[in-house]
């Protein structure tokens, strides 16, 4: 429900474009703070990465479709930079119209105050108007 650390717009999250390739559901290196869990979606089998990957994923399977949920780790990846972590969700389904039916029942709340629509309006500017 979310890209990048960013929720995704609009309240009908069926338009949204699904990301295809290999899902690997596996445990975490046994050095890194204790056993737990990660979920990757790579462009094939031992491939890179489509998107990011959840740490501390979860499955559990929702009508008929496998939903997880997790953490991703959003900012600069190199080792002395601190990452933000971002509560992420995905649902997994060899057919895309396998999870509309859960979909249609997912309801997206703007935290700001402004409806969803209005997070990519185009007449509002980027930066302040000079007047």
């Amino acid at each position: 429900m979310r890209s990048n650390g960013h929720r995704l717009a609009g309240p009908d999250l069926s338009q949204q474009v699904p990301a295809h390739g290999w899902l690997e559901f596996k445990r975490s290196p046994i050095d890194s703070y204790g056993p737990r869990m990660e979920a990757h979606l790579l462009d094939r089998r031992g491939g890179k990465d489509l998107i990011l990957p959840l740490h501390y994923a979860r499955l559990a399977r929702v009508d008929g479709v496998m939903h997880f949920t997790g953490h991703e780790r959003v900012g600069r990846t190199n080792t002395k930079a601190s990452t933000r972590r971002v509560n992420q969700s995905w649902l997994c389904a060899l057919n895309p119209a396998d999870a509309l039916p859960l979909l249609s029942r997912v309801r997206v709340i703007s935290a700001t105050g402004f409806g969803p629509e209005g997070d990519h309006d185009d007449e509002d500017p980027f930066a302040p108007l000079d007047c």
